[in-house]
């Protein structure tokens, strides 16, 4: 962005910094992540724990999950 961008930016959002904004988007999103995969993982568990959910598919959530939360948090917080 050109500083004029930069301005005009400030000024139409209240005098807050880009930069501080782009964080604060950024952790409400990577938040967002992390407690949707808590949540699937403890329905997972329970599923798994009441002998509904078979151990290939908990494996298979376990390897999705945390092949997601490393591209999140190498994509948007790098």
């Amino acid at each position: 962005m050109t500083q004029a961008q930069r301005n005009a930016f400030e000024v139409a959002s209240g005098h807050f910094d880009i930069t501080f904004l782009y964080l604060v988007c950024v952790g409400f999103f990577l938040a967002t992540v992390f407690f949707w995969a808590a949540w699937a993982a403890v329905d997972v568990w329970n599923g798994w724990a009441n002998e509904k959910v078979r151990n290939q598919t908990l494996k298979q959530f376990a390897i999705r999950t945390t092949v997601l939360l490393v591209m999140v948090v190498w994509m948007f917080a790098s």
